[in-house]
């Protein structure tokens, strides 16, 4: 009787195991479909965000005296922003 069962269990598990394993590839894939456009989103919002930092830490270089202090300050506000939106962001993504 135990020479019987054995074979009839080890069939079963693998049976299951294989469509569990089925099913991974099809879910991975349908989330990784849902999440590239939000990716692309925000592959594109750190390139606009990068080129304003990149023309205020221009401006700042070329700035002397007060007009540098002030794009000094620009600089860092516009870097607190950023950091704010992204957490913002971030953040009512986590809440879903």
């Amino acid at each position: 009787m135990k020479r019987k069962v054995i074979p009839i269990m080890v069939s079963a598990l693998s049976i299951i195991t294989a469509s569990l394993l089925a099913q991974q590839p099809r879910d991975m894939n349908r989330q990784h479909a849902e999440i590239m456009p939000l990716h692309a989103k925000v592959i594109a919002q750190q390139k606009a965000q990068d080129a304003e930092i990149d023309q205020l830490l221009k401006e700042m270089n070329s700035a002397t005296g007060e007009k540098r202090v002030d794009a000094i300050a620009a600089l860092i506000n516009k870097l607190v922003e950023q950091r704010r939106a992204m957490t913002a962001e971030l953040g009512s993504h986590l809440d879903r």
